[in-house]
């Protein structure tokens, strides 16, 4: 019979010869595709006993590889079923088709696999992450199912469109919850304009209700809310954002950097611990500067924007998101954006007081690393800002010159500084300042007087100093100055700040000594140097700098009649009697934390707490081991080794630290072994080390130190059987 005329050839020449065109690689990748799902069946029957062993984490990690491939190619097949709707319309195109099919199949296993194994690490939302992964299983079956009963379900056949239509669904749903997983429900629409909302007047409006809490809600919620709590944080009611997350609150003014919200703003955006994460909307420089003069000022939930100054930056911000109030204007041009650009840091904000406004504010952030030339380098804006918060940074009186070059200032913040008042005149040039604020400084009332003949200032804030309601009282017939000295009651107490631990520098020497202070005059300041707390009947009371004669944690507290006793302030002190002529670093350090290499352990520069911050010696893969050399033999009997402790950050005390001494390198004995003190999940996160090593008094040359890292970290800790690192920075002899 001639073949033209046999119906069945004619009508379905592909289905003779489909079994002939199905190469051993098709065969290969369906196999792999089946055995992929037979497993993942498996595992999810017995899900609740699986634990992902370290070296699959691995395949986990290429999830969000391989994702895309399943969704788009599978979606391509879906819809070319939906648009063959005829029988000769997929004639041509079929093998085309069976190949993408197979591909999504093949895909959509490896993708369904490597995420189940990614779901068993944390931090993930588990009502979402429970969606995604069903979704993403019936995904993998469902497509495996369709390509082996493919033969049933033609395309031009309505059964395969409804099958078409469902599995872009699933494919659809799948595809939504696993970006919401990755980045927040909001994240296809946070950059579109919010729904327009009726606006609070601004005499009505709070700080924290109608601008800090929309700022959290846009850029902190997604991670830190009911049903998801990343490090242990929830931030959507007032109580649990004060309460704070497994690292701690999220705001201390007694610190230099106001805490840890703010720590985690400012770490590079590349840092795993940057906030909002990287892939995130991040935080523009107006909700950075929100943020941290609603710290500054106490982070008060119930404070009114009405009583902000018309100048302060958070007044301006609140106009702005807000709308209403009466914005000042300026007869001078707006600044270079470049020159703004260049002088920003990361603890020194320049912004426009307002949109299209040339007037500029300033804010510092963190005392520790302030210093008289970050006031004296902004002459280039000199006659752009007039606002400057310099709050609780160590601005001295000899400072006072350089603020007087800055001839727009309206608004001047010295509040807590170190401010004495003696040159206080020097403000005198500023003829545009109309508000100062003084409080918690130690200024006097013969200080303030010098500011009688400003005409242009208007208010003076005096709270907490020696300033009093009857010495204003006298002075009010010199001068139309408004002074502010603060509410007076006989029935409110109200807490003491925390004592100031002046000494910046961590590594005493010689004859330095430990010095605190207290803004508040009249103040007692009671410390211990034993690691006792300090209270107000029995610890020491400070009258003269402290000198030490080991490596000490001196902790402090100020007391006043008529007040609460303040929260305590401490800060560890290491002693270092003889300096390292040279170091020799036998073991390098791990290339992602070289800090100065063998330079570091003995330049005398203290780190802080932060494994960023590009000052420690790194090991992880290694054990820490190094040469100390001196010219002259030292007659030693104490060896302190500066370390960190930053349990999130997988930074372990060493499981073991030798100490050796002796002439020469060639020539040394043991002389201490140390076990330091495992952390157990109570611990505090974050804390500086000093492991000590004592031993007898001897003649030393040369010093060689091993420590060990911990090798598995415990059960309890997120990387549980991962190394742990050892950070070094610095080393004492004694």
């Amino acid at each position: 019979m001639n073949p033209k005329n046999n119906p069945a050839q004619h009508q379905f020449p592909e289905e003779n010869t489909r079994e002939k065109s199905t190469s051993w690689w098709d065969r290969l990748a369906y196999h792999i595709a089946f055995f992929l799902n037979g497993l993942l069946i498996f595992l999810l029957i017995f899900e609740s006993r699986f634990v992902a062993p370290q070296w699959m984490k691995a395949v986990g990690r290429i999830h969000p590889l391989v994702l895309h491939f399943p969704l788009v190619v599978l979606m391509l097949y879906g819809v070319w079923v939906l648009i063959s709707g005829k029988k000769e319309s997929g004639r041509w195109n079929q093998r085309l088709a069976e190949i993408l099919l197979l591909i999504g199949v093949f895909t959509a296993s490896v993708a369904a696999f490597s995420g189940f194994i990614l779901s068993k690490e944390e931090g993930y939302e588990l009502e979402t992450l429970v969606w995604h992964k069903w979704t993403g299983v019936a995904v993998s079956l469902f497509s495996i199912i369709w390509y082996s009963y493919r033969h049933y379900f033609l395309p031009w056949k309505i059964t395969s469109k409804i099958v078409a239509v469902s599995f872009i669904a699933v494919l659809t749903i799948a595809g939504h919850l696993g970006g919401n997983l990755t980045h927040g429900n909001d994240f296809l629409i946070s950059p579109l304009p919010a729904p327009e909302k009726k606006k609070v007047a601004i005499e009505d409006a709070l700080v924290y209700d109608d601008l800090v809490q929309p700022v959290l809600q846009q850029k902190c919620y997604a991670c830190h809310n009911g049903e998801k709590s990343k490090g242990d944080l929830q931030m959507h009611t007032r109580e649990l954002l004060a309460k704070g997350g497994k690292s701690g609150m999220l705001w201390d003014t007694t610190k230099a950097d106001l805490g840890l919200l703010l720590q985690r703003i400012h770490l590079p955006a590349e840092d795993k611990k940057h906030m909002p994460p990287r892939g995130k909307v991040q935080l523009t420089d107006d909700e950075v500067m929100l943020l941290a003069a609603w710290i500054k000022s106490g982070s008060r939930f119930d404070q009114k924007v009405s009583t902000l100054s018309p100048q302060d930056p958070v007044y301006s911000y609140a106009i702005n998101i807000l709308g209403g109030g009466r914005i000042e204007e300026y007869d001078f041009v707006a600044a270079d954006p470049a020159a703004i650009q260049k002088l920003n840091t990361n603890y020194r904000l320049i912004r426009p007081l307002s949109a299209e406004s040339p007037a500029l504010s300033v804010n510092f952030y963190n005392r520790a690393s302030f210093k008289s030339e970050d006031v004296a380098g902004l002459s280039a804006l000199a006659n752009q800002i007039v606002s400057m918060d310099l709050s609780k940074m160590p601005v001295k009186d000899e400072d006072l010159k350089s603020l007087a070059q800055f001839p727009e200032l309206r608004k001047l913040i010295l509040n807590f500084t170190d401010i004495e008042g003696k040159t206080l005149g020097e403000l005198r040039k500023l003829t545009r300042l109309r508000e100062l604020s003084l409080s918690g400084t130690q200024v006097t009332i013969a200080d303030v007087k010098v500011l009688a003949g400003m005409p242009s200032l208007q208010k003076v804030y005096v709270w907490s100093t020696s300033v009093k309601p009857e010495d204003i009282s006298a002075f009010k017939v010199q001068t139309k100055i408004q002074f502010e000295t603060g509410y007076q009651s006989d029935t409110v107490i109200l807490a003491l700040n925390p004592p100031i631990i002046e000494n910046q520098n961590q590594i005493l020497s010689g004859n330095a000594t430990i010095k605190l202070k207290h803004q508040i005059p009249g103040t007692t300041i009671r410390y211990t140097i034993d690691g006792s707390e300090p209270d107000s009947l029995t610890s020491l009371v400070y009258k003269e700098p402290i000198r030490i004669a080991k490596n000490t944690k001196v902790k402090a507290r100020a007391f006043k009649s008529g007040w609460y006793g303040s929260k305590g302030a401490e800060k560890f002190f290491f002693l270092s009697a003889f300096p390292i002529d040279s170091v020799r670093l036998i073991t390098p350090p791990d290339p992602k934390y070289p800090a100065q290499k063998d330079a570091t352990l003995a330049d005398g520069i203290k780190s802080d707490n932060s494994q960023s911050s590009g000052k420690w010696l790194g090991y992880r893969d290694t054990d820490f081991q190094t040469y100390l050399f001196f010219r002259k033999p030292v007659h030693a009997q104490n060896v302190t080794i500066s370390m960190l402790q930053s349990i999130n950050g997988y930074i372990f005390p060493p499981v073991k630290v030798e100490v050796w001494g002796g002439a020469n390198e060639n020539n040394l004995k043991l002389l201490k072994t140390i076990t330091p003190d495992r952390p157990v999940k109570e611990s505090q996160n974050v804390d500086n080390l000093a492991i000590e090593a004592d031993f007898q008094p001897q003649d030393i040359s040369c010093i060689k130190i091993k420590a060990v890292p911990l090798n598995k970290l415990p059960a309890w800790h997120p990387g549980k059987g991962e190394k742990g690192w050892i950070f070094v920075d610095d080393v004492f002899v004694n």
